[in-house]
């Protein structure tokens, strides 16, 4: 099976953006999104769209866990994720998160595309907490802002993150057809799904992942904050042990109970407020840049099934709290592999 060289493959993470937060229309082929995460490897195929309209069909979605050994090498796992699809895959879409990423959303004078290409190496140093002859930077317009502005996506990825990434990939037998971002995978499955009074108006989506929770807050149909907060189910899940004496394996099972154990809901409370308070500092600065706080979050990730958790966030957020994922046929687990299996760039 062909695998995409390395050289090839930074060109087309170079090339991240060229369509942010928009859907096209998509080629009669299969596509697949996977998303390597920090316990387990999820995997959405899509195929050729029904007719004019409507959501391309899901003919695949496979979910295999990591090793529970740290740094354990994910290519077998990512082997097994897309062999449970049952359909002949050579190509994956992959997506990069954390530490390794810089994304910021700012204002820039409108300007034509090359030029914008040309002026993203200059802004991104000012975000860039590395050389900048260590990552890939990109970006794109994503809307006017007021005056002869508008509003600019800039990402920074240090390649070592990406050849990473592309190289678990060719192990594991696949060319990387494109490399995206979880938050921007999670946008582009959020508005594919999305229907009209969720199109409209102030939101938050988040996917809390193992280690990361990835945040995106859009007005309309544009994302104006993206951040990955440090905090998942494994730091929730230690804390709650910690607290209550139980071993982790009955910490999991208690959080998918719908009704866990008397000494769980405050031992959750008190283990969500890092998460709680990271995402109203957010949601703060976004009402103080925009005038407008969230309206709703909307919770997408292997906690967005526990009713225990999102009671603790009802509990301590003013915003309506829900879980979410991007259609029916999927839990909130694939909700990044089915942002990425959209993309076709």
């Amino acid at each position: 099976m062909s695998s995409l060289p390395v050289a090839t493959a930074l060109k087309s993470a170079a090339e991240f953006f060229q369509r942010l937060t928009t859907v096209r229309a998509h080629e009669a082929r299969l596509t697949v999104g996977l998303d390597v995460g920090s316990t387990s490897v999820k995997a959405v195929a899509l195929g050729a769209r029904k007719g004019a309209v409507g959501l391309r069909p899901i003919i695949g979605q496979s979910l295999t866990p990591l090793p529970a050994e740290k740094d354990a090498d994910p290519v077998e796992a990512i082997k097994a994720a897309v062999d449970g699809l049952r359909v002949p895959v050579a190509w994956v879409n992959l997506a990069v998160s954390g530490p390794w990423v810089i994304l910021r959303i700012i204002e820039l004078p409108k300007m034509k595309p090359q030029e914008l290409k040309q002026a993203l190496p200059f802004e991104a140093q000012r975000y860039l907490p590395f050389n900048i002859q260590d990552v890939v930077i990109d970006g794109a317009a994503l809307g006017p802002s007021e005056g002869n502005k508008a509003w600019v996506v800039i990402v920074a990825c240090k390649k070592d993150l990406l050849e990473r990434r592309i190289d678990w990939a060719r192990r594991a037998g696949f060319g990387v057809e494109l490399i995206d971002v979880d938050a921007l995978a999670l946008t582009n499955g959020f508005l594919a799904g999305a229907n009209s009074h969720r199109s409209e108006g102030t939101r938050a989506v988040i996917n809390v992942g193992g280690q990361l929770t990835n945040l995106v807050v859009l007005r309309g149909e544009i994302p104006y904050l993206v951040r990955d907060i440090p905090w998942g189910g494994e730091k929730l899940a230690r804390h709650l042990s910690e607290q209550t004496g139980l071993p982790a394996e009955v910490v999991s099972q208690e959080l998918a109970q719908a009704e866990p154990r008397p000494e769980m809901p405050n031992a959750l409370k008190l283990s969500s407020e890092a998460l709680v308070t990271e995402l109203q500092l957010s949601f703060d600065y976004f009402e103080n840049r925009f005038n407008q706080p969230p309206e709703e979050v909307l919770v997408s990730g292997g906690l967005s099934q526990s009713n225990a958790f999102l009671n603790v966030l009802k509990s301590q957020m003013t915003q309506t709290v829900t879980s979410w994922t991007p259609t029916p046929e999927l839990s909130g687990q694939f909700a990044v592999a089915y942002g990425l299996a959209l993309r076709t760039d």
